[in-house]
């Protein structure tokens, strides 16, 4: 897995996806790839997904009124998390917030859990489907871009 994780974050520093997948000459308009790496390929995005919930974690905290997130362990439940992630959601509009600032969280807050949920689906469903990788990709480059964006607005300085 380490490989794949370390594959996929090389490449989207060059600015594109790996792509590994065969075509099935059985039916033409599919793509598919062998479910062990399509699973590997589900948990290098989810280990993007979690490295921007330590982010937007952070964010949250530098609220004028913070908010809390649970931390994500071996132990945490899933429920737990999109269930804070949809508290923080309500929460947010009631706060004395820009509206740039407010918008940038409501998007991120509302599209990480769908993230995570199609996550969930690509790891229980039989067929591997291509497009969900896709989807998924496109979303946490996103979500990426969301906190990029919130993280000056708030005072948080990302550079390394």
């Amino acid at each position: 897995m380490s490989s794949t994780i370390n594959g996929i974050i090389e490449t989207s520093a060059r600015g594109s996806k790996p792509r590994t997948a065969h075509i099935d000459n059985s039916r033409e308009d599919t793509i598919t790839v062998d479910r062990e790496e399509y699973l590997a390929r589900v948990d290098a995005l989810l280990e993007m997904l979690i490295g921007i919930y330590f982010r937007l974690t952070k964010l949250l905290t530098l609220l004028p009124v913070p908010i809390g997130l649970p931390r994500i362990g071996d132990e945490t439940d899933p429920f737990d998390v999109v269930h804070a992630l949809v508290r923080a959601r309500a929460l947010i509009l009631d706060l004395p917030l820009d509206d740039k600032v407010r918008s940038l969280l409501h998007m991120t807050l509302t599209e990480w859990p769908a993230v995570l949920d199609l996550c969930a689906l690509c790891m229980m469903e039989d067929e591997q489907e291509e497009y969900r990788i896709d989807a998924i990709w496109l979303m946490i480059i996103r979500l990426g871009t969301l906190t990029e964006m919130l993280a000056p607005e708030l005072g948080l300085n990302l550079d390394l």
